[in-house]
């Protein structure tokens, strides 16, 4: 691809000269007097030259091997553009000419793409405390668009063009602004930052994140080239990549825990491992007084948490805890002490969340303090698997210590804090908290909202899980949230989740996680749960790292075919009817195969060319297609 100028306006075209992408334009509009909306990059005109390559941290080397440098600018703009032969990369600064402005949008890149826009994948936005943003509770859904319609999606889209051609408009680094990409049917692309309530100053300079357009042979294989292409392009460090499995207290206590319910689970654990060899006991909310940041509930956990881990450790686990690290209650002691170490408004009071203040880590002193804190969790205590949750909740628009900096930066520096300073060998699950922009200091991340214990609760969770495949093993290891597969006879006074789950939803549970592949945590009361069961857990084993692919990703609301990859000559599939009425699937292969459920070892038969199954509402089969050769 090369970048040129068409009308005035940078325009990229493809080896050929055809116009790819064109129009291209940056700045933002903003409130006039009353309710008008102004923009101010109108009458922009450009020059565009070759350069050598950038001076840049980031690696250009995923474009390929041919890679063409850009720059191009106008009177208050300069683009710099990095183009292989599928993908293009670009950054922008943007000087503001004018007045101090309160930006409605601010553009980092806008333009034409050269063909109407089909559908798109959206993601919709996290809403707290002022702020936009994309973490686990965010929705993603597949919009067909209608004649001059239009869409918002945060990070990035994927879109199939009325041609056929799957391309992808994103965000590829995440250090400056939460973002979006708003698209219409006409072809306009806009790549959006957020400023989150600040303003842009007289003279002052926007600095955008990194851009990527991409064109895709087929969008759903096509789709984990993205984020590789982030992990790869902004240098992430590869830590822990083993997709961890345990013990989380999490969803049948809840809160209520005790150094009981450690003795108990793990006695039960150790009984079964060699059927379900789980490697972390994970101690969820409810061991600390108070914020859940250091302070021990010596009542339920009387001999300390380090007595705890030390526990846990011997009996060959990794220990795991839980932690919300943001927010703390407006008596706590730290608040009181150090009024200075949390996010400010613009009067000079303290940001207010749910009740609480918020930490700002941008203040030296609260450096210190997480410093000293995950220091003391992961040396002094023991803890080697850290769930670091309730983040979003608690990120707010608000005034920082350092003037450049806003929550975005907050979040991010906080995680950097805590991978630079944590034991090497811990691994970081994000939970709650913005998925892309603090990707590089986990290892894990939670992608979807909690399971809870319904029939509806896992079409919430797996209508994200499913259609989020392209993250898992690329930005994280991901993680689907845990699994429980106890009915009424497996619950006593301890539970604080009932689970209603009948038999067959049970199994399409097990289903559900296993295409997700990712992270594999139980989360019921384990000395309750007979051998049947526990062979149900077992069957999940090896992990290993499975990557389900949703086919039906563009023509579903929840995907219901899943590729779970292949073991030797047995191609896996799962099938699911999520659905409330009986369905029918057909299934393409390429060679006669005997078909088995994973799960019951039922012999579904010899099949060619297609399989068919009818499934009744809510159930599932996940077919080991096992080749018989000619």
């Amino acid at each position: 691809m090369q970048l040129t100028i068409k009308n005035g306006r940078p325009a990229l075209v493809d080896e050929g000269g055809n116009v790819i992408f064109h129009s291209i334009y940056t700045g933002c509009r903003y409130r006039g007097t009353m309710y008008n909306v102004l923009t101010d990059y109108t009458e922009q005109q450009w020059t565009v030259r070759e350069t050598p390559p950038f001076d840049s941290k980031k690696d250009f080397s995923v474009l390929g091997e041919n890679v063409h440098y850009f720059v191009a600018e106008c009177e208050n703009s300069t683009l710099w553009a990095a183009l292989g032969a599928t993908d293009a990369l670009f950054r922008t600064e943007t000087r503001n000419l004018g007045k101090e402005k309160e930006p409605v949008d601010v553009i980092a890149l806008g333009g034409m793409y050269a063909n109407r826009i089909d559908r798109v994948i959206a993601n919709t936005f996290t809403q707290q405390n002022g702020l936009k943003l994309y973490d686990m509770l965010s929705e993603t859904n597949v919009k067909i668009f209608l004649e001059n319609d239009f869409t918002d999606s945060a990070v990035h889209m994927p879109a199939i063009d009325r041609d056929g051609q799957a391309i992808h408009f994103g965000f590829v680094s995440f250090e400056r602004y939460f973002s979006s990409v708003f698209a219409r049917e006409d072809g306009t692309v806009e790549y959006r930052h957020f400023l989150d309530g600040r303003k842009l100053s007289a003279g002052g300079t926007l600095h955008s994140d990194w851009m990527l357009f991409s064109f895709y042979g087929d969008l759903i294989t096509g789709l984990p080239n993205y984020t590789l292409l982030i992990h790869n392009f902004n240098r992430f460090i590869d830590r822990h990549t083993e997709a961890p499995t345990g013990f989380s207290s999490w969803y049948y206590y809840l809160s209520n825990i005790n150094e009981r319910m450690v003795y108990e689970n793990l006695a039960k654990c150790d009984e079964i491992r060699d059927r379900v060899p789980l490697k972390v006991f994970q101690i969820d909310d409810g061991w600390s007084s108070g914020n859940h940041n250091g302070p021990e509930n010596k009542t339920r956990f009387p001999k300390g948490m380090k007595f705890y881990a030390d526990l846990i450790r011997e009996h060959g686990y990794i220990a795991g805890l839980w932690l919300s690290p943001f927010n703390f209650q407006k008596d706590s002691a730290l608040v009181q002490e150090h009024p200075d170490w949390f996010v400010h408004t613009t009067n000079g009071g303290l940001a207010e969340a749910c009740g609480n203040y918020m930490l700002d880590v941008t203040h030296p002193g609260a450096k210190e303090y997480v410093r000293n804190l995950y220091h003391m969790l992961t040396y002094e205590w023991g803890f080697r698997y850290l769930k670091i949750d309730i983040v979003s909740n608690y990120m707010t628009a608000g005034v920082y210590y350092d003037p450049e900096s806003g929550a975005l930066q907050n979040v991010r520096e906080y995680f950097r804090l805590v991978r630079e300073t944590v034991h090497p060998d811990t691994y970081i699950l994000g939970c709650t908290c913005p998925i892309f922009e603090v990707a590089e200091f986990v290892d894990g991340m939670r992608i979807a909202g909690d399971i809870f214990e319904r029939w509806e609760s896992l079409i919430q969770v797996f209508h994200s899980v499913l259609k989020r495949y392209y993250m898992n093993r690329k930005l994280f290891v991901s993680d689907p949230d845990c699994l429980m597969i106890r009915k009424a006879e497996n619950e006593d006074e301890d539970c604080r989740r009932y689970c209603s789950r009948t038999d067959e939803e049970i199994h399409t549970f097990l289903v559900a996680i296993y295409a997700a592949g990712g992270a594999l945590f139980l989360s019921d009361k384990l000395p309750l749960i007979d051998d049947r069961q526990i062979d149900m857990y077992a069957r999940l084993f090896p992990v290993e790292d499975r990557v389900g692919v949703p086919i039906d990703l563009l023509e579903s609301y929840i995907p219901g075919v899943i590729d779970c990859g292949n073991d030797g000559n047995t191609h896996r599939v799962a099938i699911i009817n999520w659905s409330d009425r009986e369905r029918t699937f057909r299934i393409p292969i390429v060679s006669t195969c005997e078909a088995i459920e994973l799960f019951t070892d039922e012999n579904l038969g010899t099949h060619s060319d297609v399989y068919e199954a009818t499934l009744a509402p809510h159930c599932s089969q996940l077919v080991c297609f096992k080749s018989l050769g000619e």
